[in-house]
């Protein structure tokens, strides 16, 4: 298991995040003129970013690249906590506000947006350091509390609305689902983010099958959730 987590952990992840991609490309016309195109949007930015992200695999492959390898930048945490954990709280906070109805449930989400958005960057610049050297597991877990709050807040609504019937049909349910389930089982192992390292195969393991688990999950719920739900909103 070891030897083929490590010779095929980013394969498997990028080609499920690629079928959920092109699912999503092949389901756009569906969703044209409703919220959930702006999901596809992310959905696509999100594969763009794991794809850029994978740069230091490629020290030993382009020379030009050394200048990346011995400057701040050399590690990609930095990318992924700006452009996937504290993107991914801007346009979820975004995304939900435009598709709750109910005015208070639309306050929590951008308050809660915001003021992760606003700790995260003042916690980033007082841990400038450790942002270029790994992850910073305080900027995770504000992610995870709004973004399971943005999907506590639709689940409410749901439940207290018509829609509840038809929730299968729905994409917005797929959506929330994955979500709320991905950030509540991924958060906590980041906590443990001191072992991984060589020095703790064991732990490396354990996390790389965690996500790849929670990826998958995601992905195939995205995907599942694009092809059979039907446009609602006009």
């Amino acid at each position: 298991m070891e030897t083929f987590l490590r010779q095929n952990y980013s394969v498997i992840t990028h080609s499920i995040e690629l079928l959920a991609v092109l699912v999503a490309v092949f389901c756009y016309k569906k969703y044209k003129f409703t919220s959930g195109k702006y999901f596809i949007y992310f959905l696509v930015y999100v594969f763009i970013i794991d794809l850029v992200g994978e740069y230091p695999s490629f020290y030993n492959t382009f020379e030009w690249l050394k200048i990346v390898e011995q400057s701040v930048f050399r590690y990609n945490y930095w990318l992924f906590t700006i452009f996937y954990i504290l993107a991914s709280i801007l346009f979820f906070m975004f995304y939900y506000h435009k598709i709750l109805k109910n005015k208070i449930h639309k306050k929590i989400v951008l308050v809660v947006g915001v003021l992760s958005l606003l700790i995260s960057i003042i916690y980033i610049v007082c841990h400038i350091d450790q942002f270029f050297k790994g992850f910073l597991p305080l900027i995770s877990v504000l992610a995870a509390l709004s973004i399971i709050t943005y999907t506590t807040c639709y689940f409410i609504e749901l439940l207290q609305s018509d829609k509840l019937l038809n929730f299968y049909k729905l994409l917005n349910f797929y959506i929330s689902i994955a979500l709320f389930f991905w950030w509540l089982i991924t958060t906590p192992v980041l906590f443990y983010g001191v072992y991984n390292s060589e020095e703790d195969w064991n732990f490396v393991i354990l996390k790389w099958q965690i996500f790849l688990f929670s990826n998958i999950l995601m992905y195939l719920t995205y995907a599942f959730g694009l092809l059979i739900s039907k446009p609602h909103e006009k």
